[in-house]
């Protein structure tokens, strides 16, 4: 009796745990999570991001719009790769300039899934092809310097809905060459992200982040010269709108002085589309975009 209570048990289990990478969309915002994109699949990206400030002239004049590129290359192994655009100064105004931001490229492995904890490490390398004489621009933006990122990442499933993330990371940052004033060393930093996210339904899924910075020296650029404690808060909100195809929109809320004095919160608008390579987008059918149930009609009294 107990062998076939403890079989049934263990079949349960694995069932759980194996489905909890199927809740969708199961990715988080900033905070990257163990799980991959599927081999032989592509995912196309695009997303906003725009700093804002409460305080006139504190805000940082800066938008960027991101398209990217996710590409499962085996299990558990993927690459991706980021065209960052710049908008630099307000829109409308006669500064407004348009500049070519910089290319991250980076890959993912996730070595080990035991039971509900996954882990995985990442390594970027951003080429330098962003402007690099525009002070106000922070370190993690398109400043126009060769950066190194490294990260472990640690993923916990407690259920098919609800899971935990954590990165801790090391960011190293370059020179910046700015033309005919004095180059600018920026300083390294260390990043920690933990982020908690829950699926309402497969299609919905809701989360907070938080990340936290700490530069190695307090002037992290020309301009920002007393900034190397930043932690940040993050609501997560996402939508799949049918299969593939996912939306995203939060604001980051800054929390410590010396974030906030750059900028006080940051919109990020995004969406995603992942499909198989080998038969090519497709476009949703009318058994893929759910209605709404209509409410049950209480029986009328004869």
């Amino acid at each position: 009796m107990n062998a076939r209570y403890y079989s049934f048990a263990l079949t349960v289990a694995v069932c759980l745990l194996s489905s909890a990478v199927s809740a969708k969309p199961y990715r988080a915002m900033v905070t990257r999570t163990a799980s991959t994109t599927r081999p032989g699949n592509l995912e196309l990206g695009l997303r906003y991001q725009g700093f804002f400030s409460l305080e006139q002239g504190k805000s940082l004049p800066y938008h960027q719009v991101s398209p990217s590129i996710r590409w499962g290359i085996v299990d558990n192994v993927e690459a991706n790769v980021y065209f960052e655009v710049l908008g630099i100064g307000t829109p409308g105004e006669s500064n407004f300039q348009v500049a070519f931001g910089d290319i991250p490229l980076g890959l993912q492995w996730t070595f080990l899934e035991a039971g509900p904890l996954a882990l995985g490490a990442y390594g970027r390398v951003t080429f330098p092809t962003g402007p690099s004489d525009q002070d106000a621009i922070q370190p993690l933006l398109s400043d126009g310097t060769w950066d190194i990122e490294g990260t472990l990442i640690a993923e916990l499933r407690v259920t098919k809905d609800l899971r935990f993330m954590l990165n801790p990371s090391y960011l190293h940052h370059g020179t910046r060459d700015r033309g005919s004033r004095p180059d600018f060393d920026v300083p390294d930093a260390l990043q920690l992200a933990v982020a908690g996210t829950y699926n309402i339904n497969d299609q919905t899924l809701v989360g907070l982040e938080v990340i936290g910075r700490r530069y190695f020296a307090p002037t992290i650029t020309p301009t920002w010269t007393n900034n190397a404690n930043q932690v940040e808060i993050i609501p997560v909100v996402r939508r799949e709108l049918f299969p593939g195809l996912v939306l995203e929109a939060v604001a980051g809320i800054a929390v410590t002085p010396d974030l906030s004095d750059i900028y006080n919160f940051r919109v990020l608008l995004g969406g995603t589309y992942e499909f198989d390579l080998a038969s090519g987008p497709n476009l949703p059918t009318k058994n893929q975009v759910k209605k709404p149930t209509p409410p049950k009609k209480k029986p009328t009294k004869r």
